[in-house]
């Protein structure tokens, strides 16, 4: 197997491990019994464990990334943001399910490179390197559309919201994990942020909200 494939292997393993132990301290003797080779071929893939951390890191923000450009690339669904929102949240959503590891990593990145003692501007992916930054900004720009569209106030303030729907995408997420993932999240989500958004709609937009929405 050729460096690149085994090393984006040794990534999936620590997104795995990450997910199945619910915390960050990484082993990599548990990692590499996961891959089914030996310690020290771990560094024959990653100069260092900090390397390792990097390319963790790396790899997470980029398939968050990736799946939340294909969720809003749909520019039909743009003529109704709060529909869009939902849709993207309900994304997120399935995406924690399937890839607990990877976001995980994401809600706790500073913990994960600072156990790595990379560099303090390594701590945090800035802008588009930045999966959270990215989502975040997302929701914001469907506020703001919603707003614009006279779906929900003009009082509300989008980056409040936005912060809101991250926050119960971060604790709902752990909160599935801890409960041994015996609800369905996307559709939990669907209703907590369907309630957040029926609370700044236009008494009007109430009832045209989606029906988990106002649930």
């Amino acid at each position: 197997m050729n460096s690149a494939r085994r090393q984006l292997e040794i990534v999936n393993a620590a997104f795995d491990c990450i997910a199945a132990s619910g915390h960050l301290s990484l082993s990599t003797t548990e990692l590499a019994n996961k891959v089914g080779i030996s310690q020290p071929a771990i560094f024959r893939h990653f100069r260092s464990k900090q390397q390792l951390h990097r390319a963790i890191l790396d790899e997470a923000n980029l398939r968050v990334i990736e799946e939340l450009k294909l969720n809003i690339g749909r520019s039909e669904m743009w003529s109704n943001p709060i529909n869009l929102l939902q849709d993207v949240v309900i994304q997120m959503g399935s995406s924690f399910e399937r890839s607990p590891g990877v976001w995980l990593t994401l809600i706790c990145q500073r913990s994960i490179a600072a156990e790595a003692e990379l560099p303090v501007d390594e701590h945090v992916r800035k802008g588009n390197r930045c999966a959270i930054t990215q989502c975040a900004y997302t929701l914001e720009r469907l506020c703001n559309a919603a707003i614009e569209n006279g779906q929900i106030s003009h009082e509300a303030k989008s980056r409040d919201i936005s912060n809101v729907i991250m926050s119960l995408i971060f604790g709902m997420g752990q909160l599935w994990l801890n409960n041994e993932r015996d609800f369905a999240l996307p559709q939990r989500l669907d209703v907590a942020v369907g309630g957040v958004m029926a609370g700044y709609a236009y008494p009007a937009q109430a009832g045209d909200m989606p029906i988990s929405a106002i649930a």
